[in-house]
């Protein structure tokens, strides 16, 4: 009788212990961090960078439309909510949340900024847009949905969206980026 206690005392522990470590696993799993945080703070600055426009230096978008240096700029939360609606001059809608940044472009086809600018990007040309955080994100990489928008990570706190050569830059046009 007492070997059948001790058996059953065992088969017990063993029971418990097992059931322990499969609900401590499970647990981890559910505490992965997203790449960016919601309700962080981030702001959004363009530059731009062709050999015809620019002479090939990278050149701050406000010179461009001769604005004053910053006035172009954009600062929102990251939330459910496009955070930069028609972003610089009516251009873009861009969106952040945990795991994507997603560009649509709003303007329309007879728009007086971007009509005339509507084209097939050549090569050395770059459309950059630096998306920067009050705070240090988790980003550890990116796909593209399109072959002409990569991401670069600067720092844990800024990232670049680069559009490049052969982007249909044309009314609709949207590409996301999932971030991982």
């Amino acid at each position: 009788m007492k070997k059948l206690k001790q058996n059953t005392l065992f088969l017990f522990l063993t029971i418990v212990s097992t059931s322990l470590f499969i609900s401590c696993d499970s647990d981890d799993d559910n505490n992965t961090i997203p790449p960016i945080n919601t309700g962080v703070s981030v702001t959004v600055a363009n530059t731009f960078q062709s050999a015809t426009i620019t002479s090939g230096v990278e050149t701050a978008i406000e010179d461009l439309f001769m604005q004053p240096a910053g006035s172009l700029e954009a600062t929102a939360n990251v939330s459910d909510a496009t955070e930069f609606p028609a972003y610089l001059l009516g251009l873009y809608d861009i969106d952040i949340d945990q795991n994507s940044i997603s560009f649509e472009l709003v303007a329309g086809a007879n728009d007086p900024n971007y009509g005339p600018l509507f084209r097939t990007l050549e090569p050395d040309t770059f459309d950059r847009y630096y998306l920067t955080f009050d705070e240090a994100q988790n980003v550890k990489g990116f796909s593209s949905s399109n072959s002409s928008v990569t991401l670069r990570i600067d720092a844990n706190n800024i990232l670049v969206v680069e559009i490049g050569e052969g982007f249909e830059f044309q009314p609709g046009a949207s590409f996301t980026i999932t971030l991982n």
